[in-house]
């Protein structure tokens, strides 16, 4: 799927990256369901192309205390060299930054600097969250990965505004695997297939708003939990 590698890159790595058309339609979960599961088979780093959250969401602060944090971005931004494999947690290395830092003078505005920050990342596996990206920046982030996965909720009232940006990256990328999340049995299958066109998408489980808030306050990854494994178990099958 990956139209060129990006000057610097190296070789082997494989990049993911996980967005959506939609705002709130779970790519951060997906994306760290995703880390997860190629975690068991290979070596992974999960990274965010936006705005800070997971390193607050899910108190690493707390799991770092002792071993101290690398902040990849900010080594980055000041055109350092990476001190190899750091920040290593449940089997994953993080590119991730406190909500609270201060963002490095160049914050990965570009296309080409977020496909040559992925690169340089510890690991087999680099798997992007996206989800603050749009417009020809996401486009150019996705014309540069490995493997995409489009993320939707298939809630009406969320799907139908979104469905031209959708059909537009499902044009643009049409090896792109199609994500619904949040599927519940409120969700009419049947009418769902008929607006996407497809049957063939993934279809990721609703793990509850409950279990969002039990991780973030026990300092620990949703997918750890029993409502999580599930969603895990929904991503095993991987290239």
């Amino acid at each position: 799927m990956r139209k060129k590698k990006t000057e610097g890159s190296v070789r082997g790595k494989r990049i993911v990256a996980v967005c959506s058309p939609q705002t709130g339609s779970g790519v951060t979960l997906t994306a760290l369901a995703l880390a997860c599961s190629l975690a068991e088979e290979a070596s992974v780093c999960f990274a965010e192309a936006g705005k800070p959250y997971v390193f607050d969401a899910f108190g690493m602060g707390k799991a770092f205390l002792l071993s101290g944090f690398t902040d990849y971005y900010r080594l980055f931004a000041d055109n350092k060299a990476f001190p190899g494999p750091a920040n290593l947690w449940r089997g994953i290395f993080w590119a991730v930054r406190p909500g609270a830092a201060e963002p490095p003078p160049s914050w990965l505005q570009e296309a080409d600097e977020i496909l040559r920050f992925a690169e340089k990342l510890p690991g087999d596996y680099t798997v992007l969250d996206c989800s603050d990206l749009d417009g020809f920046l996401l486009e150019g982030v996705l014309s540069g990965a490995d493997r995409i996965y489009l993320v939707v909720d298939p809630l009406p009232g969320k799907l139908l505004p979104a469905s031209p940006r959708l059909q537009r990256l499902r044009y643009a990328y049409p090896g792109a695997v199609l994500a619904v999340n949040r599927m519940n049995p409120g969700v009419h299958k049947r009418e769902l297939d008929a607006y996407l066109g497809t049957s063939s998408y993934l279809a990721l489980p609703d793990i509850g708003a409950q279990s969002i808030y039990r991780a973030e306050y026990a300092c620990t990854l949703p997918l750890d939990l029993p409502e999580g494994k599930k969603l895990s178990a929904s991503l095993k099958k991987l290239e």
